[in-house]
């Protein structure tokens, strides 16, 4: 059930038979979105670590319904760490998106590839930095996808050099920053405010957002939609991915699929 500073609807759809590693979780003036990602450290899984920054961050807004959402960020980062005992280039990850309800504004964060569009026009506030980055494997592997290489052991192979190009730019200046170990990251966010007499907000996943950009699916269509109709789309971008994209030809990408997740934001 939504708080009443906001309304949110929304959806999520795993990648495969492993669970979801999106969440969406909503306080009492805020909705948080979160994409987890793997570390090296197999003592902690992403569903663990995105659970426990989750839960953290939406316990620091709640708690404190002014703190600046980078500070707030930080704070939830440094939460998790201490709790799961994370370290730095080891630890899983994920984006962060928030967007918060605070008098007649709201506040927006993102860091990570987790975008958030704005009504009426589908204004974009994303974090691009780890997009444009060169990474050669990167170029590599998606050149190989386009000439119909698919999924195969060379593929698997340079998605692991991807990793390692990405791991000396992550959380560092002139990188890119995504939360993970290192609670200054939540300072290095991207941060808007907007009016709170927009008629919606859309916070995606890349799982949706890549799909629906790549297919045309103007944003307001999403916006648009109830719970029902929310998983009903998430469920054609699944199937287009399998029936008409399988080896990524059209639309390269690291895996056949990724998490999906959906959130639709309204204010009361």
């Amino acid at each position: 059930m939504s708080p009443a500073a906001l309304h949110v609807v929304s959806a999520e759809l795993p990648a495969g038979d492993a669970p979801n590693e999106d969440r969406v979780r909503v306080g009492q003036n805020a909705v948080v979105v979160l994409d987890g990602a793997s570390g090296s450290d197999t003592r902690v899984t992403v569903a663990d670590y995105v659970d426990h920054l989750a839960a953290a961050l939406i316990e620091v807004l709640d708690a404190e319904p002014d703190i600046p959402l980078p500070h707030a960020l930080a704070d939830a980062i440094r939460s998790t760490v201490a709790i799961l005992r994370l370290m730095p280039g080891e630890s899983p990850s994920s984006t962060v998106s928030i967007a918060r309800r605070r008098d007649e504004e709201v506040d927006l964060l993102v860091l990570g590839d987790s975008p958030i569009y704005l009504g009426p026009d589908g204004e974009l506030l994303t974090d691009d930095r780890l997009a444009r980055l060169d990474l050669p494997s990167r170029t590599k592997a998606y050149e190989r996808l386009r000439q119909g290489a698919g999924y195969d052991e060379k593929h698997r192979e340079i998605v692991r050099a991807v990793r390692a190009e990405q791991l000396p730019l992550l959380n560092a200046p002139g990188g890119y920053w995504i939360a993970e170990a290192r609670p200054e990251a939540g300072h290095e966010a991207v941060t808007h405010i907007v009016p709170a007499n927009l008629p919606w907000l859309v916070m995606l996943t890349d799982g949706v957002d890549k799909p629906l950009c790549h297919l045309g699916i103007p944003v307001d269509d999403v916006a648009r939609r109830d719970h029902d109709e929310l998983q009903d789309l998430l469920h054609d971008l699944h199937e287009w991915e399998d029936n008409k994209d399988p080896a990524a030809l059209e639309l390269p990408r690291f895996k056949p699929h990724d998490d999906k997740t959906a959130a639709v934001v309204t204010f009361r």
